[in-house]
Parts: C-alpha cells; sequence; structure tokens
C-alpha cells in the first residue's frame, strides 16, 4: 500500500532528475552555424604543454601522441550506441588533436549505479571521469581524488573562456566557496529548445479556433477539444492534453509564476526565495489543473505516463496539445503523417508561445546551463595536455564535427552556412552512431546545432519563442557544510512530500480545502529551515557572478 507508492513515486523523481539530466540538451547561444573563423586567442598566457610546445586553442595540442584513460557513458542516447570506435565523427576530432583515448563507456540506465563504488574507494580510476552528479555537497571535491583546475583554466581555458562569455553564470556555478574549480562542464541550452506547448494545428483550422494566449483561452481550447470531435472520426477518442513525464507538466507553473521542479523556489523581485508549493498562485494552479483533470481535459495517467504512450496516440491522431521539448515537433509530424518531406512540409503540432497566466507572467522556464561535469584525476601524469584536450573538445572545429560530421561527407557550406545531409543524419540513427552530441564527453550544446538539424520552421518557433524563456532563479552550484547539514536532513523528504501532494491535489484524492494544513505540513517538515540554505547559497552564488 503506502509503502510500494512511496517506493514507486521515488523511482519516478530519480527517473525525473535523470531525464531532465540527459534531455536538458538544451543557452543563449547564437553561434551563427556558418561562421567557421577561428575566435581570438590570447597566446601570452599560454605555456608549454610539454618541452617547447604551446596548446594555443587548435590542434594538435601536443606533438607527441598522448593517451588519456577515461570512463564515461553516452547518456542519453540508446544503449545500443557504446561503439566508440566506430563514432567517425569521433575519431576525426582524435586524430586531428593528436590523442588516444583508452575508453571505458558504461551503460547510461545504470552508470550511478557502476561509478560511485568506485569514487567511494578512490582506486581503479582514470585520468578523466565523467562525474555521477554535479556535487553540490562537495563530496567529491573535499574527498582530495581530483585534481584542482583553477590554474589550469587560467592557463589553457583558450575556448571554454570564450564559451562561457555567452554562459556567464557558469563559472560561478562551478566555483567552490572557497574560489576554486575542480570540473570541466557539459553547456546545455538554457534558453533555446526548451519544452514548450504544442498544439495539434489541423484541430484548430478543423474548429475554426485560433491559437490560444491565455491560459482563460487554453481552457476553453481544450474543451472544444474534448466535446467538438476536432479529428473527425465520429468518436469521442480524443486527448485535449497529453503529457508524457511529470517534469512536464510541472514545467507548466511557470505561467503561474511557480517553479515547480526540485525544492521549488524561486526568487522575488528584491531577490528573496519564496516556496512556489506553498503559494497562493500555486493553490490556483492547482485548482486550474484539477478541474481539468476532472472534466478529461488531461490524461488520469498525467503523472506515470510515457514517451511510447505518447507516441501511439499521436500516430492515431487523438492527441490535441502536448508540452514537450520544441524538437519533438518533428518526431510527432513523421507519427501523425509517415509521408511527411521534412524538407519542406509544415508542422502538424505547432510550437506556441507560453500562456499569460492569471497573474500576467508569460515566460517559459529554461535548463541550467550546466547539465554535467568532468574531472581528472590528481593522479594523471600529464594535467596540462588532458585540460588542453578537454578545452580543445569546446573549440568550434571539434564542435563541428560533434554536431555536424565530416564536410562533404555529412553536410556541405552553402553561402557560408552548413547545410547537413537530413535524410542522411535522421536514417537508421547514422548521426547518434556516428557520436553526434556524444554524452561521454564536456561539450557545449548550441542552438546552431539544432537549427539544422530539424525540419526548418523548427528553428523559426524556437527564435521566436526564445524571447519569452528565462533561466531558473536557482541554479546548481555548491553548498557549505551548515547548509548541507540542513539539505541532507530535510530537502529529499520534502520534495518527495510536495511531488506527491501535487499529484493528489490534481487528481482530487486530496481536497483542495485542507490546503492550509498542507502548507503547515511542510512547514513542520522544516521547509523555513531548507529555504534559509538555498537563499545563503543563492546570494553567494549571485555575488559570485557578478
Amino acid at each position: 500500500g503506502e509503502k510500494m507508492k512511496k517506493r514507486i513515486l521515488s523511482i519516478l523523481l530519480s527517473c525525473i532528475l535523470i531525464v531532465t539530466l540527459i534531455t536538458g540538451c538544451t543557452g543563449d547561444q547564437t553561434d551563427d552555424p556558418g561562421k567557421q573563423t577561428d575566435k581570438p586567442v590570447d597566446t601570452k598566457t599560454a605555456e608549454p604543454v610539454e618541452e617547447g610546445f604551446v596548446y594555443d586553442g587548435s590542434a594538435p595540442i601536443t606533438e607527441e601522441p598522448l593517451t588519456i584513460s577515461w570512463v564515461c557513458s553516452n547518456t542519453g542516447v540508446a544503449s545500443g550506441d557504446m561503439d566508440f570506435e566506430n563514432m567517425a565523427w569521433l575519431q576525426e576530432i582524435l586524430r586531428l588533436a593528436n590523442v588516444e583515448l583508452d575508453m571505458e563507456i558504461l551503460d547510461p540506465a545504470s552508470y550511478g549505479d557502476a561509478i560511485k563504488p568506485r569514487l567511494a574507494a578512490g582506486i581503479d580510476l582514470p585520468d578523466v571521469i565523467q562525474m555521477p552528479s554535479t556535487d553540490t555537497d562537495m563530496t567529491y571535491v573535499n574527498s582530495g581524488m581530483f585534481l584542482e583546475l583553477t590554474d589550469l583554466y587560467g592557463k589553457y581555458a583558450v575556448n571554454l573562456s570564450w564559451r562561457f562569455e555567452d554562459n556567464p553564470t557558469v563559472m560561478s556555478q562551478m566555483t567552490t566557496p572557497d574560489g576554486k574549480v575542480f570540473y570541466v562542464p557539459v553547456i546545455n541550452m538554457s534558453l533555446d529548445y526548451i519544452p514548450n506547448l504544442l498544439i495539434q494545428s489541423e484541430w484548430l483550422e478543423n474548429l475554426n479556433l485560433d491559437v490560444p494566449a491565455t491560459t482563460d483561452q487554453f481552457y476553453d481550447v481544450l474543451t472544444a477539444f474534448k466535446t467538438q470531435d476536432p479529428n473527425g472520426n465520429d468518436e469521442n477518442d480524443e486527448n485535449p492534453m497529453y503529457f508524457s513525464h511529470l517534469s512536464y507538466f510541472n514545467a507548466l507553473g511557470a505561467f503561474w509564476g511557480l517553479e515547480l521542479n526540485g525544492a521549488g523556489f524561486i526568487a522575488d523581485d528584491n531577490g528573496q526565495l519564496e516556496s512556489s508549493f506553498t503559494s497562493e498562485r500555486y493553490r490556483d494552479f492547482l485548482e486550474y489543473w484539477n478541474r481539468a483533470y476532472e472534466e478529461g481535459l488531461i490524461n488520469s495517467d498525467f503523472s506515470t505516463s510515457t514517451y511510447d504512450m505518447i507516441n501511439e496516440r499521436m500516430a492515431n491522431d487523438t492527441v490535441g496539445v502536448s508540452m514537450v521539448y520544441i524538437n519533438f515537433a518533428q518526431t510527432y509530424a513523421r507519427l501523425l503523417n509517415p509521408e511527411i518531406d521534412v524538407k519542406n512540409d509544415s508542422l502538424i503540432m505547432t510550437p506556441m508561445l507560453p500562456l499569460e497566466g492569471p497573474y500576467g507572467h508569460r515566460y517559459y522556464r529554461g535548463n541550467d546551463p550546466i547539465a554535467g561535469y568532468f574531472a581528472i584525476n590528481k593522479n594523471c601524469e600529464n594535467p596540462e595536455a588532458v585540460f588542453s584536450f578537454l578545452d580543445y573538445i569546446f573549440s568550434e572545429e571539434a564542435n563541428s564535427l560533434m554536431f555536424y560530421g565530416l564536410e562533404d561527407e555529412d553536410y556541405e557550406v552553402i553561402d557560408g552556412k552548413i547545410v547537413p545531409d537530413l535524410e542522411k543524419r535522421t536514417t537508421d540513427n547514422y548521426a547518434n552512431r556516428m557520436g553526434n552530441n556524444f554524452g561521454g564527453f564536456p561539450r557545449i550544446l548550441l542552438a546552431a546545432h539544432r537549427d539544422v538539424s530539424y525540419m526548418p520552421e523548427i528553428a523559426v518557433y524556437n527564435k521566436q519563442i526564445h524571447e519569452y524563456n528565462k533561466l531558473p532563479d536557482v541554479l546548481t552550484s555548491f553548498f557549505l557544510p551548515d547548509e548541507i547539514e540542513v539539505i541532507q536532513q530535510y530537502d529529499t523528504d520534502i520534495i518527495t512530500y510536495f511531488n506527491e501532494m501535487l499529484v493528489s491535489f490534481v487528481t482530487g484524492e486530496t481536497d483542495l480545502s485542507t490546503f492550509d494544513d498542507y502548507v503547515a505540513t511542510a512547514e513542520s517538515m522544516g521547509l523555513s529551515q531548507l529555504l534559509e540554505a538555498y537563499q545563503s547559497r543563492y546570494e553567494r552564488t549571485k555575488a559570485a557572478g557578478n
């Protein structure tokens, strides 16, 4: 009964975390995909990586061939794609860099379970380690196993430093409270290609409806989808709105000015954090979605459904709206029309601007710019060269190889723009098999990569929506020891409670008239102490970024 429910929930929550880490493939980077220029390189800070050889940000990174041992997982890619030797795009990066990797790739589904015991024992570790977490409690930093990289950033971060200019929060997020840096990041697209609403444009047309702009208009459209047979098959088989994951449902909180992922803290105009999950606005959000639930406007299993479940319904044209990463618009177009011409046809599930909510909020919540970390073993024999290789992966040359492939084979440059062979990329999982967006490397994800990888309309919509996207207030960074104690005591239980109650209120299992009791329970579980720990970290990270 209750215990089983809790277990399932905690498994779900850890899945959400993993999924957000994996799917968080999305910053306000504006790299022009055709711009293959070299950024200005400040060689005066560079020092010899080896006798008489200076790394200047470009390949090769050493004169003598260098072997680096490495452990990682190809996160976010079907587990079949572990064949590193045949990832031609990555092998070309290594060839140019004059590097060989002694590579151990572990299954993404169990990476944490496999690597954590090895980190705990501190033995059997290669030169470069993909971290199982962002180490906010500094367990790994404090273990003394990893090389401090602060000076290496000063000397060899040729490419990383200009990537940070486009992502100004990253360095302060990575810096420990005493001013040191231990990790090389995966930099996410934080304000591009993020989850947003997709709506069935043919249904709108069939019912002669406009794209809704407010949460009230949205409710009316969902009601029409439910009652007016928009797919025209004389059956009441429509799912007005279908969620494939609870984290997508939580993302709708933005229209009410709420943050419903993680511990749910959001900053007010004075930089004071407040709890979204106990606010009046949240109560209003719950009322809206409880009504939608009662009226059958959202799928009743919204908290446990999967991508497979929505895809099956999409193929049968029974889904009106979905909240998902914008590039799924192409997946859905193909499911709705298998004959679709990806170069020239229009999307069917079309991306929407965010809805304006009852309190005047109108934005989508972006992703944390940091999607993961890599560390260098302190026993590594060639730290300068290894760090230089990690920096080189962020160069335009290596980045283009990892995301576009080989010129003339995988793309052409036409009028200074990269034009991939979309047919080739998308057939038989080709791009992933070649190493596209390889999860086992630190790297930067750019809007430019996606702009040329999907049906052209998606890039146009992404640009329009970009203006409405906002970074989360609370970004990943390090807690101090006294804050960590508070986090360890309260964080997991409170987040679990909030998520259980969200589902319980929306489904009507718990009546909203008991909202005040729920708030009191959260307080009794240590919410104020938790808020305080997050507040002091928030102020520290903000100060470091200024």
